[in-house]
C-alpha cells in the first residue's frame, strides 16, 4: 500500500517539473538563438567592426541582467513560499512590488546611460580616443537598446511566475515571437531602413516589448492567478526578497567579473587571433548548453519552494532527487553529443582547420565541464528554493568567479592557449568537490542519504509520526483514507470531534474530486493529500491533478443559492478554520486548518 502510494506521487512530480523544465529551457535556448542570428545579421551586413561592436557590450548587458536576476530569484522563491501555504495575496504583492521595483531599476539604468554613457562603454573596454572604430557603433547600440531595458528586466520576473500558473505554453510562444520579432526586425533595420547598429538596438527592444506585452495580457486575464497589489507589503518581507535574490546579484557578479578575466588573459597570453577566436566560440557554444542547468534550475527553485513552504519533507525529497536525476540525465546526454559532435560544430563556426581544430578541441573541453555543470547549478538552485542563501553565495562565487579564473591563470602559464581552453573542466572539476567537501563540512560527516545531500535540518517537516500522506483515486479509496485520517488524529492527541471533523473534510473533497475532476471517463480522476500537526493545529493540503476548480470561489459565487447544491463544499466551508486554494503547475491545491483547542472533545 504505502509503496503504491509513493510510487503516485513520484509519478506526479515529473508532470510538474518536467513541463515547467522545458518550458524555460526551450525560452532560454529561443532567446539565446536570436542572439546568434543577431550577431550573423550584425557580421554579415554591417561589418566587423559594427559586430565587434555588439559583442563588446556583453558585459555591459550582464549588468543589467544582473538587477534581473535579483527581482526574479527573490520574487519566485518568496512568491513559491507564499503560495505554497494558501498566501496567494501575499504572493502577489510581493509579485506586485518587484515590478514596479524592476520599472524604478529600468529608469535609473536609462537616466545612467542617457547622462553618462563613456565610463559604462570604457568598463567594456572601449573608449573613443583608444577604439574610435568601435565607440560609435557601441554608442548606438546602447542608444537603440535602451527603449527595451525595462522589458528585459520585466521579462525576467515574470517569466517564473507564468510558468506557476499554468502558462508554459504561452511562455515558449512568447519567446518564440520575440525571436522571430528580432530577427525580422534586424533584416529590415539591415536591408531596408540602413539604420547602423542603432536599429540592431531597437529591433531588439521591440522584440522584447513585444513579449512583455504578451506576458502581461496572460498574467492579467480573468482566472489568472496574479492581481496587482502593494497593500499589505511588510517590512520583512523587503528584508526576506532581499535574502532571496541576493545570490543570484552575486552569481551574475562573479560571471561578469569571470568573462572580464578570462578575456584579459587570453588576450595577454593567445599566441594568435587564432586563439581568441577559438575561446570566443567554446564561450557562446558553453553559454547555450548552459541553458539546460539554468532552466532546470529555474523550475526547482519554484517547485521546491512550494513544498519547503508548507513543511513538507516527503515532497520535497521527491522534488529533489527527480530534479537531480533529470540534470544529471541531461549532463550525461549532452556531455556526450557535444563531445561527439564537437568537429562538426567547430566546422559550422569557421572553414579555417587551424581555428577548427582548436575550437573543437574547447568544445570538448566544455563537454566534459558539463558533466558537473549542469548538475551542480541544479543543485545550488535547490539550495537557494530552502533559504541556504550563504553556501549559495560561496557556491557561486567559487563557481563562477575563484574557480575559473584560477584554473585559468594556471593552465594558461603553463599550457598557453590550451591550457585557457582546457581551463573550463579543470574548474568544474574543482567545484565538484568543493561542494562535495562543503556537504561534509555542514553535516560534520560523509553523506549517505539523500536528507544529508538536501542540508535540511533534522526536524524539517516533523517526524514520521507527525504525518500522513496518503492518495484517492476511487469511492473506495476514500473511505479507506477517511479512516486513516481519523486514526492518524486520535493517536496525535485530537479529540473525537476534531479528528470525525478532519476525517469528515477529506470525504466530502475527496469525493468531489473523484466525482466530478475529470469529465474524460477514459482519465482517471485522483487526489493525494497529506494531513500534519503541530502546534495545535491540523493542517490537511489536498492536490489533484483534475481540470481547474476553486471550492473557495464556488462558495463564494453560491453560498445564497440552493442549499441542497454543493452541500458537502458547504459544510467544509462553514467548519473548517482556515481553508485556501490555489491553481499552480496545473495542479489543484486546497488547504485546510482545524485548531484543535477550538474543538471541543
Amino acid at each position: 500500500m504505502d509503496v503504491l502510494k509513493k510510487k503516485r506521487r513520484e509519478n506526479v512530480i515529473p508532470k510538474m517539473f518536467f513541463s515547467a523544465a522545458a518550458a524555460m529551457i526551450f525560452t532560454l535556448f529561443v532567446g539565446m538563438a536570436a542572439q546568434f542570428v543577431d550577431g550573423i545579421i550584425t557580421s554579415r551586413f554591417l561589418g566587423n567592426d559594427a559586430y565587434s561592436g555588439i559583442v563588446l557590450f556583453g558585459p555591459m548587458n550582464l549588468i543589467f541582467l544582473m538587477f534581473a536576476s535579483f527581482l526574479a530569484t527573490g520574487n519566485q522563491i518568496i512568491f513559491s513560499g507564499f503560495l505554497g501555504q494558501g498566501k496567494r495575496d501575499e504572493a502577489n504583492h510581493v509579485f506586485s512590488f518587484c515590478l514596479v521595483a524592476g520599472l524604478l531599476v529600468s529608469g535609473l539604468i536609462i537616466l545612467v546611460c542617457i547622462l553618462i554613457p563613456d565610463p559604462l562603454l570604457a568598463f567594456c573596454g572601449v573608449t573613443k580616443a583608444g577604439k574610435p572604430e568601435l565607440y560609435g557603433h557601441m554608442l548606438s547600440y546602447l542608444r537603440g537598446y535602451l527603449f527595451g531595458i525595462p522589458a528585459l528586466i520585466l521579462v525576467q520576473v515574470m517569466g517564473p511566475i507564468v510558468v506557476m500558473d499554468n502558462g508554459n505554453r504561452y511562455f515558449i510562444v512568447s519567446a518564440v515571437v520575440m525571436c522571430v520579432t528580432d530577427i525580422a526586425g534586424d533584416l529590415v533595420n539591415a536591408l531596408v531602413l540602413h539604420g547602423g547598429t542603432f536599429g540592431m538596438g531597437i529591433a531588439t527592444s521591440v522584440a522584447l516589448t513585444v513579449q512583455l506585452v504578451m506576458m502581461t495580457a496572460f498574467l492579467l486575464r480573468k482566472k489568472g492567478l496574479f492581481r496587482f497589489s502593494l497593500s499589505v507589503f511588510r517590512p520583512r518581507e523587503y528584508a526576506e526578497l532581499t535574502k532571496a535574490g541576493l545570490p543570484s546579484m552575486v552569481q551574475s557578479l562573479a560571471v561578469t567579473l569571470r568573462d572580464l578575466g578570462i578575456n584579459r588573459l587570453n588576450l595577454l597570453f593567445a599566441v594568435s587571433t587564432v586563439a581568441i577566436v577559438a575561446r570566443g566560440i567554446q564561450y557562446e557554444f558553453n553559454m547555450l548548453i548552459f541553458c539546460i542547468g539554468v532552466g532546470i534550475g529555474n523550475a526547482m527553485v519554484s517547485i521546491a519552494g512550494i513544498y519547503h513552504s508548507v513543511s513538507d519533507r516527503e515532497g520535497l525529497t521527491s522534488v529533489f532527487t527527480y530534479g537531480m536525476r533529470l540534470s544529471l540525465c541531461f549532463a550525461l546526454g549532452t556531455a556526450f553529443a557535444v563531445f561527439l559532435l564537437a568537429p562538426r560544430i567547430a566546422g559550422f563556426y569557421t572553414a579555417d582547420q587551424q581555428t577548427a581544430a582548436l575550437s573543437a578541441f574547447g568544445i570538448r573541453c566544455m563537454a566534459v565541464s558539463q558533466l558537473a555543470d549542469i548538475v551542480i547549478c541544479v543543485y545550488i538552485s535547490f539550495l537557494q528554493s530552502v533559504h541556504r542563501h550563504r553556501t549559495v553565495i560561496l557556491l557561486n562565487i567559487l563557481d563562477r568567479f575563484i574557480l575559473p579564473v584560477g584554473s585559468a591563470a594556471l593552465l594558461v602559464v603553463l599550457f598557453g592557449s590550451k591550457g585557457l581552453l582546457a581551463s573550463i573542466a579543470l574548474g568544474k572539476a574543482l567545484l565538484a568537490a568543493v561542494v562535495f567537501l562543503t556537504i561534509c563540512i555542514i553535516n560534520r560527516k560523509v553523506p549517505r542519504t539523500i536528507q544529508q545531500y538536501m542540508l535540511m535540518p533534522e526536524d524539517f517537516g516533523g517526524t514520521s509520526q507527525d504525518n500522513l500522506y496518503g492518495s484517492v483515486t476511487s469511492y473506495q479509496d476514500v473511505a479507506r483514507e477517511q479512516q486513516r485520517i481519523e486514526e492518524f488524529c486520535l493517536r496525535n492527541g485530537a479529540g473525537v470531534k476534531a479528528a470525525r471533523r478532519m476525517a469528515l473534510f477529506m470525504e466530502e473533497m475527496a469525493n468531489n474530486i473523484v466525482k466530478h475532476g475529470n469529465p474524460d471517463a477514459r482519465k482517471m480522476s485522483g487526489a493525494e493529500y497529506r494531513l500534519f500537526i503541530s502546534e495545535g493545529r491540523i493542517c490537511l493540503t489536498l492536490r489533484d491533478y483534475n481540470r481547474a476548480f476553486d471550492p473557495t470561489m464556488w462558495y463564494r459565487d453560491n453560498r445564497n443559492n440552493d442549499p441542497g447544491e454543493g452541500l458537502g463544499i458547504r459544510m467544509v466551508m462553514v467548519l473548517a478554520d482556515d481553508i485556501r486554494y490555489f491553481n499552480a503547475f496545473n495542479s489543484n491545491n486546497l488547504i485546510l486548518w482545524l485548531n484543535l483547542q477550538d474543538v471541543a472533545h
